[in-house]
């Protein structure tokens, strides 16, 4: 198959709506370059060195996408076109329009993977693909997970500030609870960390799958154990030490009787998926299970809450 390589560049600002006009043309995925920032999202299209060039203030980002070149790609790029003019209309500067290349299906295959790159998470997780390599140093801790079906390859701030709350907290020996594991990203984290056992559940059998199959890549199938359900389905007794919830505000909100439920006393639970404006609620919530406020982490609009149940008198 013949792929369309489609590209905008646009000022920083029109990079949400530029990415928006791209998904709904049906672009199965955006990448984003911003060349004025550092990005630690793996899409970015560069690779962190300390003799990178300094970024020129001021050069605008690009946004790309691509589209299978069939009877739908005119009528497709005919839409592109009606939703750019409408942007321009709203006072958005959309820059000079489209740019088209096409890609053969092999080049397609690498350039989707050119994307990927390994990922500094916090000061020792390494998150990379299984295509690329890396020289470990003796503290890093790498996680090789591929792009795929299931949530969670290290490119969102959500998964990263969770990484950098696991390699804080965790210690050697723990039992921890993956709630919403999506790919077991966070489960094979805290399994590399020390823990002895890892529960992860999810309500996607997908997500299941995909969990065991990145526990035997990371090489602990023996402490992660993947299934299919929600918090409400794992045994409360034993306790656990630990619970990871990176879902979404609402089923945090309602769930909070049960992590605290699922918690021993000084358990703590590592909570995101919040966007900024729901925080206020969810670390209402979890204060009003009876969880401590610890600390909260930010990255771009979303949070990460670290809570912990209070120790028995």
């Amino acid at each position: 198959m013949r792929w369309a390589h489609i590209k905008l560049e646009v000022i920083p600002a029109s990079v949400e709506p530029a990415s928006a006009i791209l998904t709904e043309a049906g672009c199965a995925g955006v990448v984003v370059y911003d060349p004025n920032a550092h990005s630690s999202d793996p899409f970015a299209d560069w690779s962190a060195s300390a003799d990178d060039p300094a970024p020129t203030a001021g050069e605008r980002c690009s946004v790309s996408g691509y589209l299978p070149i069939d009877d739908r790609l005119e009528a497709a790029l005919d839409d592109l076109e009606s939703r750019l003019e409408i942007l321009r209309e709203c006072g958005l500067d959309m820059g000079d329009g489209i740019t088209l290349r096409t890609v053969e299906d092999e080049a397609w295959a690498s350039a989707w993977k050119a994307f990927f790159k390994p990922l500094r998470v916090g000061r020792r997780f390494v998150v990379k693909p299984s295509w690329e390599d890396w020289e470990a140093a003796p503290e890093d801790v790498v996680i090789e997970i591929d792009p795929g079906m299931a949530f969670g390859s290290g490119c969102h701030a959500t998964t990263r500030l969770c990484l950098q709350l696991l390699e804080e907290t965790v210690q050697p020996g723990e039992r921890t609870l993956d709630w919403g594991t999506g790919s077991g990203i966070l489960a094979v984290g805290a399994a590399l960390l020390g823990a002895r056992e890892v529960v992860a559940v999810d309500l996607d059998p997908v997500a299941v799958y995909v969990t065991q199959e990145n526990a035997e890549r990371n090489r602990c199938s023996e402490t992660v154990a993947a299934s299919a359900g929600s918090i409400e389905g794992v045994p409360a007794e034993p306790p656990f030490d630990r619970v990871i919830a990176n879902i979404l505000a609402d089923p945090i909100i309602a769930g909070a009787p049960e992590i605290i439920g699922h918690l021993r006393p000084g358990g703590q639970a590592i909570i995101s998926g919040v966007i900024d404006r729901r925080e206020t609620d969810v670390v209402t919530a979890l204060q009003a299970a009876g969880l401590t406020l610890l600390r909260t982490l930010a990255e771009e609009d979303w949070r990460a809450i670290l809570v912990e149940k209070p120790a028995a008198a």
